[in-house]
């Protein structure tokens, strides 16, 4: 069936069921009437008993005819109702927050958010706080720097150690063995996901509603004579607020994942078309922007060019003006029927949310980008992925083709070679980050951070282990 045919029944159901007043407690606005063919709207199988239901990904309509604007709505459906449930768990708390991180997979110190399911009452302190790309830190209006956490799924660290019928992911040699057009699997309808969440300290006094808040242990800022390091050794307790969430996820037919980013809404303000950098983009204060800023002065990496931190205050100086340089990810000039899609399905969502996710009306998609099917091979089902792509063009790409998160990836957003999530997310060969290990070659699974970081961090950590057993025999 056409997806566009699906949305009509499913209208007809919405009314159907408003009507006879049995549509479990959502509601349905008035203002989703719109032509049927033409919305991409909150769909009424995404609840169950007022919980979210995840998505199938094994099942994601890989529709031909919807692959493009101004019909692209499946994959921003996929990912408002996977974001809706990553953050729907028990007792008021994401479940994402009991996921794996990547380095647990290894069976290293965890340097995010310790899985509650591990018993422990603080476990190790949440300590990643260079974004990628640019090892830059971003100071909020309060002096604080923002913290970063990473998780994969069950699917992911499965399919990583082995446990799904192949190779043990963990061991380096087997990596160099494996076939580089190897993919992400889906089991059970569950394909392999990565996530990435940023976190602002709130300051004392500041009000914090709409956020998603913790408490959470977090390692502090030392001053080394090779400049500022964190230390996880010294922690502090402060409450945390979601203002990020980045999302990667496997569906059928889209071994490269579909990449989408959330936002708390009051995070930064959006570009004007057509702005020069001498003029004020607002006047109103963001969570990350004083109004008046000049565009000249948004999103200025500070850490390359004098970024300091007091040891007893952990106060940096400069702050970090934040603009959102591409609203919704897309120029000007480019898929407005992509941004016509992402606005009335965030607009649907926040009239539908389930009580406990009322909070979410506060936070909206910026967008999703992904491969465009047949635009290499000519069949619209087949992905052009491969290993050695770069992505340098947008020639396979669509979807919102300039995607950042403005707390996630802030210094990248006007950078050419970084301006959406698969400049850096590619299949191209990687190098190694320290000397002494071995280069990852290119393959299909490098579209993976996590991947990538995972191979790296086993070399190191047998690299270590050597060097231990050396030294205890010498020392016998």
């Amino acid at each position: 069936m056409k997806q566009t045919s699906k949305r009509v029944l499913n209208r007809i159901t919405q009314v159907m069921l408003l009507v006879g007043g049995m549509y479990s407690g959502v509601s349905v606005a008035a203002t989703d009437q719109t032509d049927s063919t033409e919305q991409c709207i909150f769909e009424p199988s995404w609840l169950q008993n007022g919980r979210v239901v995840r998505p199938n990904d094994a099942t994601f309509p890989n529709d031909p005819d919807h692959q493009n604007d101004p019909s692209n709505c499946n994959f921003h459906q996929w990912s408002w109702q996977m974001f809706l449930w990553l953050m729907d768990g028990d007792d008021g708390k994401p479940r994402f927050l009991d996921f794996a991180t990547p380095q647990s997979l290894l069976g290293l110190e965890q340097r995010g958010l310790m899985p509650r399911t591990s018993k422990k009452q603080h476990g190790s302190s949440l300590d990643e706080y260079l974004q990628a790309g640019t090892d830059g830190i971003l100071v909020d209006q309060d002096n604080r720097a923002v913290y970063y956490s990473q998780y994969v799924n069950q699917t992911f660290a499965d399919f990583i150690q082995g446990k799904l019928g192949g190779s043990d992911l963990t061991k380096p040699d087997n990596v160099l063995a494996m076939n580089p057009t190897t993919e992400f699997p889906i089991q059970n309808g569950k394909g392999a996901l990565e996530l990435k969440a940023s976190w602002k300290v709130v300051a004392p006094g500041e009000k914090t509603d709409g956020l998603f808040t913790m408490k959470k242990d977090i390692a502090k800022f030392v001053n080394t004579p090779s400049g500022i390091k964190i230390d996880p050794t010294k922690v502090e307790t402060q409450t945390l607020a979601l203002v990020g969430f980045h999302i990667g996820g496997i569906v059928a037919n889209h071994p490269e994942m579909i990449w989408a980013t959330f936002e708390f809404n009051n995070n930064a303000p959006d570009v004007p078309d057509g702005m020069t950098l001498g003029q004020v983009v607002s006047d109103k204060d963001y969570m990350f922007y004083k109004k008046g800023t000049q565009l000249g002065n948004c999103n200025k990496n500070a850490s390359v060019s004098g970024l300091k931190v007091e040891d007893d205050t952990q106060k940096f100086t400069p702050v970090t003006q934040v603009c959102r340089r591409y609203a919704y990810g897309n120029q000007a000039d480019q898929k407005q029927g992509n941004t016509n899609n992402i606005k009335m399905l965030n607009d649907s969502v926040w009239k539908n949310l389930p009580s406990q996710l009322s909070y979410l009306k506060n936070y909206f998609e910026v967008g999703a980008i992904w491969i465009n099917n047949g635009a290499a091979t000519k069949d619209p089902l087949e992905s052009p992925l491969k290993p050695g792509l770069n992505f340098a063009t947008d020639d396979y790409l669509t979807g919102s083709l300039r995607l950042s998160n403005s707390t996630i990836e802030t210094y990248t957003q006007s950078a050419t070679a970084m301006n959406n999530c698969f400049r850096c997310h590619n299949t191209e060969q990687a190098f190694a980050p320290k000397s002494g290990l071995k280069p990852l070659p290119a393959t299909n699974l490098n579209i993976s951070h996590a991947f990538q970081n995972i191979f790296f961090w086993s070399q190191e950590k047998d690299k270590a282990a050597a060097m231990a057993y050396v030294k205890s025999q010498g020392e016998k």
